[in-house]
């Protein structure tokens, strides 16, 4: 259902601490965190010991610790601490995705990793320039289907009638829009031309 070798924004960057953060991307649990260096990493939400989320864990000197039985795994997944005992298994270990802090973002790959390119990554460096180009962001938890955020964000017809007395404007401007569609080796790319139409409102508030 979701193509995994791509990235995704899996958090803003400053949403990501030394508290785990819980996400879940692809439909699999992630845990986001910052290690003592402050950088952010992305292990499956989940202890190899007993399967417990390693969200509800913490943030150590040597990594996250889980809030079962406190086994200790550092950036990579590897478990580098064991209460109780000095031997450590090598099959203790969790998966950890590649993980990319760039222009405000923390991008995820979720696919293999041996082809996660990071050239791929689409640059936006306006996010690194707050002075020039301010901007505000969060993120919206919804309770629904993610297919249906994607049609809704792809299907720009529908703004001059649900969004009519703010960035809609004239429902013809958005319907007759000039497009222009390039397939791309990921997908496609299109530029989309209202023409002679009106910005928004001034005291519009996203």
């Amino acid at each position: 259902m979701f193509i995994r070798n791509a990235w995704y924004v899996a958090a803003w960057a400053d949403e990501v601490s030394d508290t785990p953060l819980a996400r879940r991307i692809c439909n699999e649990p992630v845990v986001l965190f910052r290690d003592h260096a402050g950088k952010a990493a992305a292990l499956l939400d989940m202890c190899c010991h007993r399967g417990a989320p390693l969200s509800i864990g913490k943030v150590t000197d040597l990594g996250i610790e889980c809030g079962y039985h406190g086994l200790t795994f550092d950036a990579a997944g590897c478990c580098v601490r064991i209460p109780g005992q000095g031997r450590i298994p090598e099959r203790a270990r969790i998966r950890n995705f590649p993980l990319v802090e760039q222009d405000g973002f923390l991008w995820i790959w979720m696919g293999d990793a041996a082809k996660a390119d990071t050239s791929t990554i689409v640059r936006y460096p306006w996010h690194n320039d707050t002075e020039n180009w301010p901007h505000k962001h969060t993120m919206y938890a919804i309770k629904g289907s993610a297919m249906l955020m994607v049609d809704n964000l792809m299907d720009l017809t529908h703004l001059g009638y649900v969004h009519g007395s703010t960035i809609g404007g004239n429902p013809m401007t958005h319907v007759e829009a000039k497009m222009d569609t390039v397939r791309t080796p990921m997908g496609l790319k299109f530029d989309r031309w209202m023409l002679n139409s009106l910005p928004p409102p001034p005291t519009y508030e996203p």
